[in-house]
C-alpha cells in the first residue's frame, strides 16, 4: 500500500457506522487457528505470522537446506511490493526484463498488496508475461472503484469489493493453480502477505503449499488470501477468513499486506544478524517498489483530512525505506546482490487511478526502464 493518500480513509473512520457484528474469540483461539477445511486436509502449515519465530526459523531453514536452483544456478529472490494501479509498474518491468533477454528464474517469489495480485504470475515466469499484462492494463480494473452509495454508512470502505474479487476470479483460475503447484512441487516458494486486524500482525501465506491443496477448497482460499492482501483499508472492505481452532470457529478480518509491511523480504528479526548463513552468499534479491520512494511536496491543508492523510502517507514511505535499509545492510553483509526498481521521482500517477490509460502509461515506464536496465538503483 504505498503512497496512497488516505483521505478517503478518515470520512470512513470518522463518521461511518459499525458494519456487521462479529462473533468474539480469544487470542488463544486465533493462535492455534487453522484456515478451515484445507488445513485439516493437509496438516501442512498454510501461514505464519511475519515478525513470528516460524517465519525466522523456515526462511533461515530454507537457505540451511538449499532452495533447489535453476538453470542459470543462482538463487534468485523477488519482492514486490502494494501500490494500488501502480501494480501496472511490476507487470511492465517483468514484461521488458523478459524482452531484455536478462531475466533470471526466480526461486522465491512473494508479493504484497498489488503486487501480491502480480506475485502468481510473476512466479511463474514469462511465459506468463502477457497474462500478467492483461491483468493490469487490459481494462479489468477500470470498473473496481464502485461507491457503495448509502451502505458507505453501515460498512467499512467507499467502494464494493465485488468488483475486485470479480478481477481475481477472472484471471486466477484452475489453470494457474495447477501451474504453482507445479513449481511448489519442485521446491520453489511462492508467499504474499495480509494484515489480520484483530491481532495487528503481518501474515505470510504459502499459496505454492495451498495451490498444492488441488481442490475447489483451495482455489477458493487461494483467491481470497490475494483479495485480502489487496484491500486497502477504507477503501475496499476487510476480507473475511474463515478458521478453526479446536472445535471454535472463527472468522478473521484480513486486510491489505502493505498495512504491516510494505514488501515481504528478510525478516526483520534478521536485519542485525551478524552469523554467515549457510547457502545465502552469492543470491540475488529484488525488490520492486510499485511506487516512489522520495517523498512528494505538496502544501498541506489544515484539516482533519489533509494532516493525517499526509502524515499517514509520510508513515507509509519511512516505513518502506526502513525496510529498503533494513534488507541492503543484510545483504552486504551476506555477501547477497541487492538491488531494487521504483517508479522515477517525477512520476504522479495517483495510486487510485484505475484507467487503462493510466495504468499503461505506468506499465510502460517499467517496461523501457527494465528493458534498457536503468530502472533499478
Amino acid at each position: 500500500m504505498i503512497r496512497i493518500v488516505p483521505a478517503v480513509l478518515l470520512s470512513l473512520a470518522v463518521g461511518a457506522c459499525a458494519g456487521a457484528p462479529r462473533l468474539p474469540f480469544e487470542l488463544d483461539h486465533r493462535l492455534g487457528a487453522t484456515p478451515g477445511v484445507a488445513q485439516a486436509v493437509t496438516g501442512t502449515p498454510l501461514r505464519s505470522y511475519v515478525d513470528g519465530p516460524d517465519r525466522v526459523a523456515a526462511f533461515q531453514r530454507g537457505f540451511d537446506e538449499g532452495v533447489p536452483l535453476g538453470p542459470d544456478g543462482v538463487l534468485d529472490f523477488i519482492a514486490l511490493s502494494g501500490g494500488g494501479a501502480n501494480g501496472a509498474f511490476t507487470a511492465g518491468v517483468m514484461k521488458g526484463w523478459s524482452e531484455s533477454g536478462g531475466r533470471p528464474d526466480f526461486e522465491v517469489v512473494t508479493g504484497v498488496s498489488a503486487g501480491a495480485l502480480a506475485a502468481p504470475f510473476v512466479f511463474l515466469g514469462s511465459d506468463w508475461d502477457d497474462e500478467l499484462e492483461a491483468a493490469f492494463t487490459g481494462g479489468d480494473a477500470t470498473n473496481l472503484l464502485q461507491s457503495q452509495g448509502l451502505g458507505v454508512f453501515v460498512g467499512s470502505g467507499l467502494y464494493q469489493g465485488e468488483p475486485l474479487r470479480a478481477l481475481i476470479e477472472r484471471h486466477v483460475d484452475e489453470r494457474l493453480l495447477r501451474a504453482v503447484a507445479a513449481e511448489h512441487a519442485k521446491g520453489r516458494v511462492l508467499l504474499v502477505a495480509t494484515t489480520d486486524l484483530d491481532s495487528q500482525r503481518g501474515v505470510s501465506w504459502d499459496l505454492g503449499a495451498i495451490a498444492a491443496l488441488g481442490t475447489p477448497e483451495a482455489l477458493q482460499l487461494f483467491r481470497t488470501v490475494l483479495l485480502a492482501s489487496a484491500s486497502i483499508p477504507g477503501v475496499f472492505p476487510p476480507v473475511m477468513i474463515p478458521s478453526v481452532s479446536g472445535d471454535a470457529r472463527l472468522d478473521e478480518m484480513h486486510v491489505d499486506g502493505g498495512v504491516t509491511t510494505p514488501f515481504l523480504a528478510i525478516p526483520e528479526a534478521l536485519w542485525a544478524l551478524e552469523e554467515p548463513q549457510a547457502g545465502i552468499a552469492g543470491a540475488r534479491f529484488h525488490v520492486i517498489v510499485n511506487g516512489r520512494t522520495t517523498p512528494a511536496f505538496s502544501v498541506t491543508q489544515d484539516s482533519m483530512s489533509g494532516v493525517l492523510g499526509r502524515s499517514v502517507d509520510a508513515l507509509l514511505l519511512s516505513s518502506l525505506t526502513a525496510n529498503l535499509a533494513g534488507n541492503r545492510a543484510f545483504a552486504i553483509r551476506h555477501g547477497i546482490y541487492f538491488r531494487y526498481a521504483a517508479l522515477p521521482d517525477d512520476a504522479e500517477h495517483s495510486a487510485l487511478d484505475f484507467s487503462t490509460e493510466g495504468m499503461r502509461t505506468v506499465f510502460e515506464i517499467g517496461r523501457q526502464g527494465a528493458l534498457d536496465g536503468s530502472i533499478w538503483r
